[in-house]
């Protein structure tokens, strides 16, 4: 497959005041972020019909999903500090293209209310559940459930499953929906949403920021050969692996 490679030079990248090269590095950095936990999110399901590794495997997911909201939500503060608080929204917001601007909108209406990325992120992301949280949903738990737990013979196979569906029960009482898998689509739904504005805006902002100061025919870019390494829906993580 063909990657384009663009090299910035020291000097070409310090004409940049102070502001705008902080937060074009913030939101490189960002997008690495974005699309490494969705590529690890797309890759944590299985089409096992086994119980075992299909628990395994809703183990990985809930977690990964759970750390991919939490990294939404701090982006939506990196850009409410460096972006909107700095004042440099005023300057490059107007000089975005169209496609760069419409997803900015979407961030600011989502983030602009009450929404579902920072409520998991604030319960669950970046936080243990609260103990409030666990007892209610134990407490709701029908008497004649049965748990389990799988135990490996190192703690790379094991799969505490009890505790990670609870706390995925508790979770998904943040979403209104009459169903446990009606509730995961729509947490799935909102996570594929925000990171693509996200991608949007990065990207297109990042392009303005380095126009602004030295234009797109100064930097070196060259097109380089990468040999794939696969395809998407054919890449799991594997759980149950040995030493």
């Amino acid at each position: 497959m063909d990657i384009k490679k663009i090299t910035i030079t020291k000097k070409q990248f310090d004409l940049l005041p102070e502001k705008e090269k902080v937060f074009f590095v913030q939101l490189g950095h960002l997008q690495n972020e974005i699309n490494t936990l969705t590529k690890l999110l797309l890759f944590s399901k299985s089409g096992s019909e086994t119980e075992v590794t299909k628990k395994a495997y809703t183990m990985q997911e809930s977690l990964i999903a759970r750390v991919s909201i939490g990294k939404l939500h701090e982006g939506w503060e990196l850009l409410q500090k460096s972006f909107f608080g700095s004042g440099l929204s005023k300057k490059y917001e107007p000089k975005l293209p169209l496609q760069g601007q419409k997803p900015l909108k979407a961030l600011k209406q989502y983030f602009g209310g009450k929404n579902l990325i920072s409520d998991i992120r604030n319960n669950f992301s970046f936080h243990n559940p609260s103990l409030d949280e666990i007892k209610k949903q134990i407490r709701a738990i029908p008497g004649d459930t049965e748990f389990q737990l799988f135990l490996g013979k190192d703690y790379a196979t094991t799969n505490y499953y009890m505790a990670e569906e609870i706390v995925l029960n508790a979770m998904l009482n943040y979403v209104k929906k009459t169903s446990l898998q009606d509730a995961m689509n729509e947490i799935f739904r909102d996570l594929a949403e925000v990171s693509g504005w996200f991608i949007g805006f990065s990207g297109y902002c990042m392009v303005v920021l380095l126009d602004e100061f030295m234009g797109p025919d100064k930097l070196k870019m060259e097109t380089i050969e990468v040999e794939s390494q696969g395809k998407v829906k054919d890449i799991t993580i594997p759980f149950f692996v040995e030493n």
